[in-house]
Parts: structure tokens; C-alpha cells; sequence
């Protein structure tokens, strides 16, 4: 086994200052990415961000979650960077500053979880491989974790290893039992397709608004939760609403494929779990990784406390992630 390949990741966020931490040391960083966009399918611009570190041997692809942009990771990005990784981000196609198929921009649509696959392919292709990193580590949140599952299950790629935090391979649905939730979802979508052409809101969900703090299922740390209705404030283009049942229907679609796909996993893959997550299912989760292949390198770990989203949470929580991932790469075998 390799012990020196990976750079240690260090976790130097402070909740308490990243307030004053943006504007002054986060901010600039960020500012100075590399920027600039693709023409997806159905030429729909997509917008991207690279830091391409002097001397790294290794860049982290990262896969957002949905409604994310891609400055929602300025904290991570900042802490690989310092590491010695280079970063690559895509918005995907309908969130962040990349184009929307709906007239409404707020209503989360895309016809089939495939297109998100074909863009991480361009991007993957055109932007990250001509990089020429000697290794690359997908990195994923929510359904960014789902985006990168499909299309590494189908495409051709460079990666050594993948991680995965809060994976989207099942939707949590509380006291309703899986098949019945998503039996009921796929039969409003199909109404939704009988009765009219422009895809619905999902009941529950609305146009964005900010939420109170209390309550929220994504995060514990009240700085940082402030911090991103700061970002989008700053970046009112890139709100988006919730999920239309178009949306619904092709994340269930893909959900399912994963599952059935699980034990061709062909990556060595670490699992963060959020303990308390009421956003995805950890039953779902635990499911995937059961039935991955027993002679691959695949770790889970579970974060006590922890909801959704991982490098959102508390200090202790973002560490005990970060100390997960520098375990899960020192055990990665040298790819030379």
C-alpha cells in the first residue's frame, strides 16, 4: 500500500470568523479561479471553476448537490488548495450560474439524470484531463454523489477513487415506506404529464425563499448557514427553487440504476454518512454499499449528529470528515 502519494487534507475553517474570513481570505481566493463555460447538450452554457495549483500531482473533481453553486465550496476548495490538490467545479445544467431549461429559473427540472452525465463528460474531457494531473479523486455531495455514480458506471474516465458525502441513492421519506413514496411521486409526475406541458412544482415545493435557521435538515452550524444566504444574496442568479415532479421522476429513475449497478462498482469509493440526515436515505446508503464489490477498497464512515450537508456542518464535524478522507487516501494504492 502507497502511504504517501495523497497530500493530507488540513480542515482550517473556523465557523466563528468566516464572516470576516470571506471578504477578506475566501473571497479573493475565490475570485481568482479560473472561470468559464461549456456548451452542454441542447447548447445550454455551463459554467465551471478551476484552480490549477503550481506543482500538484492531484486535482478533486467536485460534484455539488442540487439547488448548489459552485461557490458554495470556496471553504473546501480553499483547504485542498492549501493541501497542494488542484480543483475543478461544475455548475450543473439548471443550478448555479449555469443555464436553465424552464422559463421559470427557479423550478429544479431535468428531463434525465443522462444529461447530467453527458456534461460531467465534457467537463471532464475538455476542461479537467488536459489539465494532466497524474491522479484525480472524484468528489461528490447529495446529487452530485448520483451525477458522478452514473457516469462513472458509463463512461470512460481518470479517476482513482471517489468520495462520496450524504450520497443521493434514496430519498428520505420519514414514517412512508420507500416503494410507496416513490410510487405515489412517479403517479403525480405522470399527471403532471397528461394534464399540461410545463413541468409542475413537486407539492411542497416553491420558488426560493430564505429560511429561518431553526429546523433546517442541512446544517447544525449556524454561521455557516448564515453564510450561505450571504453567497446568495450576493449571487441572486443562482438561487434556485425546489423540485419539479419532472425532476422527481428522473432522480428516481437513476436512484434505481444505481442500486442495480452497485455490485459493478468499479472505483475505491469512501462513504461520509450524515447520522442525522433527513434530506437523503441512509437506508439507501447502506444499501448501495452492501452490495459493492467485497475485494474493493470501500469504506463507510458515519458521522454522529451530523445532517446533510457534511462540509457545511459544525468545525468537529467538517474535521471528522476531513480526518475520514486523509485515512481513506492513505490506503489508496500508487496508480505508477
Amino acid at each position: 500500500m502507497n502511504t504517501t502519494t495523497f497530500p493530507a487534507i488540513t480542515a482550517l475553517g473556523n465557523a466563528a470568523s468566516l464572516a470576516a474570513d470571506w471578504p477578506t481570505r475566501l473571497k479573493p481566493f475565490w475570485q481568482a479561479m479560473q472561470c468559464g463555460v461549456l456548451n452542454g447538450s441542447g447548447k445550454l452554457p455551463l459554467s465551471y471553476y478551476a484552480h490549477l495549483t503550481p506543482g500538484a500531482k492531484q486535482a478533486v473533481v467536485i460534484s455539488s448537490g442540487r439547488m448548489e453553486m459552485a461557490v458554495k465550496y470556496a471553504e473546501l476548495c480553499y483547504e485542498l488548495v492549501h493541501a497542494g490538490y488542484s480543483v475543478f467545479l461544475l455548475d450543473h445544467r439548471g443550478q448555479g450560474l449555469s443555464g436553465r431549461e424552464l422559463d421559470n429559473p427557479d423550478k429544479g427540472y431535468v428531463a434525465d439524470f443522462a444529461l447530467y452525465h453527458q456534461d460531467m463528460d465534457l467537463f471532464v474531457r475538455t476542461i479537467v484531463q488536459p489539465s494532466a494531473h497524474q491522479q484525480y479523486l472524484a468528489l461528490g455531495h447529495s446529487m452530485g454523489c448520483a451525477i458522478l455514480a452514473g457516469y462513472i458506471q458509463h463512461y470512460c474516465h481518470p479517476f482513482s477513487a471517489a468520495i462520496f458525502a450524504s450520497p443521493m441513492f434514496g430519498i428520505y421519506t420519514g414514517l412512508v415506506p420507500t416503494t410507496l413514496a416513490e410510487a405515489l411521486a412517479l403517479a403525480f409526475g405522470a399527471v403532471n404529464r397528461r394534464l399540461s406541458p410545463v413541468p409542475w412544482y413537486f407539492p411542497g415545493q416553491s420558488n426560493y425563499r430564505e429560511k429561518a435557521f431553526a429546523n433546517n435538515p442541512l446544517t447544525s452550524s449556524i454561521e455557516r448557514y448564515h453564510w450561505l444566504h450571504q453567497l446568495y444574496r450576493e449571487h441572486p442568479k443562482a438561487r434556485l427553487g425546489g423540485v419539479t415532479t419532472y425532476w422527481v421522476q428522473a432522480a428516481i429513475r437513476a436512484m434505481r440504476t444505481i442500486q442495480a449497478e452497485a455490485a459493478n462498482w468499479p472505483l475505491p469509493v469512501l462513504l461520509l454518512q450524515a447520522a442525522a440526515d433527513k434530506v437523503v436515505s441512509n437506508h439507501g446508503q447502506n444499501q448501495w454499499f452492501a452490495q459493492l464489490p467485497t475485494q474493493l477498497l470501500h469504506q463507510k464512515v458515519v458521522l454522529p449528529h451530523a445532517r446533510h450537508e457534511i462540509f457545511m456542518e459544525t468545525d468537529a464535524l467538517r474535521q471528522q470528515a476531513v480526518n475520514a478522507i486523509n485515512v481513506f487516501l492513505r490506503q489508496l494504492p500508487d496508480s505508477h
